[in-house]
């Protein structure tokens, strides 16, 4: 059976075992031994693999992608769970076992130190393997680094400082300290640009950067679930708004919007948002980057998913759902006319399917409600896929680099190409908070649930607004996460982040 991309079991298994062993503190058996390894192209597929794999795990532990991005924002409550509770309430040192694998950082370090592994060590497959080719490492070596700097950006905006070791020699960090949170996205954005320049911006062998099928698979087959040019401008576009340099982030915003015929992106339609086969499948024209769970290659699974939290029934076998927006949040969010997403009509009925049963006293949160399997409500299982970058939110994202830059025609435009895909009006105002304000308005509405609220958040300095923390607790770093207690015992250099002493 044809090995699927983005979770090769044995890639897994045989590679983090050789590259993550320390980072992770585990006792793994290696089945392939280094002088066994980095002797045939196929052992590149698999080391480059593995660590998309690495991310994956990394992501959706413990719904650790939401836990993230989206718990501390406070649009959603609480219905049943004290552990998620505490992360909406900001008691990030509640005793938990979810809290502790959410406060350690490790598995990021799993990701990074396959990174570093494969940075070292795929020059040797050209050595061995005549057709694994100069343009296959440089593709490859693209590939990594793009996974790298992605995986650094997370652990920079989730705890700030952090190690920063960038060589398989330095897998074993026991004894290394934390980089300024400045260093670690510099080093972020170096990487993001520099695998731009060698990854193409389609995997359909017509770009120079690639040429023929990438390790026997079609460009469908790869779309938006592996690194390309698009992916590499969005994620340096982040950093650099995460750095306060909206220039940058203009430019590269502006390189995926106006090359979006390159990619194929384009907004997707309302329904497709909203539909278990649309975006949330993590393969479509408005997706530049996703970690994939498609249940036809066998990666459909009832943890790490958005929906074990949000769905109750007729969609899964659960009465009430984990978590909830409240109905006077759902209106005061969605509070234009004719929103496709949501909105009330005269006669009180709803729009849009952002929200299932609004006339419960806990509507349910069913944007994204991606089951793989068609038995409902017997047992579930899920596939949708964890959303990196999308069109929609890469326009936003420009639209407020423009805003900040004094380009008001230019924030407009991008702020109402998702507007009006959302049969919205248009948008105007020759005042530039006004037009910010809308900007982050529509960032709520558009991206809800996709892990971007609490990140947005702390970039327009709202934290305060929407949290229980003071001005006082921002300063002193309440914003980040506490480093797990495991991983502070194992590094004597590591110190904790101020708030969280």
């Amino acid at each position: 059976m044809k090995t699927k991309l983005l979770f090769i079991i044995t890639g897994l298994l045989l590679l983090c075992g050789a590259g993550c062993k320390k980072a992770l503190d585990v006792n793994t058996t290696s089945l392939v031994t280094d002088d066994q390894m980095w002797k045939v192209k196929n052992d590149a597929r698999s080391a480059v693999f593995a660590t998309y794999g690495l991310l994956r795990a990394a992501l959706s532990n413990e719904n650790a992608f939401f836990a993230y991005g989206e718990l501390r924002g406070g649009d959603f409550k609480v219905s049943s769970r004290q552990d998620i509770s505490a992360v909406t309430k900001q008691d990030l040192n509640a005793d938990y076992g979810s809290m502790a694998e959410w406060k350690d950082w490790r598995r990021f370090y799993a990701v990074i130190a396959q990174a570093n592994l494969c940075i070292e060590k795929l020059p040797l497959v050209t050595q061995n393997d005549f057709r694994y080719r100069q343009e296959d490492l440089k593709l490859d070596l693209a590939n990594v680094r793009f996974i790298r700097a992605l995986s650094y950006f997370y652990l920079a905006r989730i705890w700030g400082k952090v190690p920063l070791i960038n060589s398989a020699a330095e897998g074993d960090f026991a004894e290394k300290p934390q980089a300024s949170e400045a260093d670690v996205l510099a080093f972020a954005a170096s990487e993001a640009t520099a695998a731009a320049i060698d990854l193409p911006w389609r995997y359909n062998g017509l770009w120079p950067e690639q040429q023929g099928m990438y390790y026997g698979q079609t460009d469908i087959q790869l779309q938006s679930i592996i690194a390309t040019k698009a992916a590499a401008y969005a994620l340096a576009a982040h950093v650099a708004a995460w750095q306060g340099d909206y220039a940058t982030a203009e430019k590269n915003c502006r390189l995926v919007v106006d090359n979006n015929s390159n990619g194929g992106y384009n907004t997707a339609a309302t329904s497709n948002l909203t539909s278990p086969n649309g975006v949330f499948s993590g393969q479509g024209y408005s997706v530049i980057f996703s970690i994939n769970f498609a249940a036809k290659n066998q990666e459909a699974s009832i943890k790490g998913h958005v929906e074990d939290w949000t769905l109750s029934e007729p969609f899964i076998p659960k009465k009430t759902a984990d978590i909830y927006v409240p109905k006077d949040s759902i209106t005061k969010i969605f509070n234009e006319p004719n929103d496709a997403r949501f909105s009330l009509a005269a006669d009180g009925s709803t729009v849009g399917d952002y929200f299932t049963n609004f006339s419960n006293a806990a509507p349910m949160f069913s944007k994204i409600r991606n089951l793989s399997v068609s038995q409902i409500p017997v047992f579930k299982s899920y596939q949708s896929a964890i959303v990196i970058f999308r069109f929609e939110e890469i326009l936003l994202l420009r639209a407020e680099a423009a805003i900040f830059l004094n380009f008001r025609s230019d924030a407009l435009a991008n702020l109402n190409k998702v507007r009006t895909a959302r049969n919205l009006s248009e948008f105007s105002s020759t005042d530039n908070k006004v037009v910010l304000e809308a900007i982050f308005k529509e960032r709520r509405r558009e991206l809800l649930g996709e892990g971007w609220r609490w990140y947005d958040l702390i970039r327009f300095k709202r934290v305060k607004e929407f949290s229980k923390l003071t001005d006082a607790d921002i300063a002193n770093g309440a914003t980040r996460w506490p480093v797990s207690k495991v991983v502070l015992g194992n590094n004597s250099k590591l110190v904790q982040n101020n708030f969280w002493h």
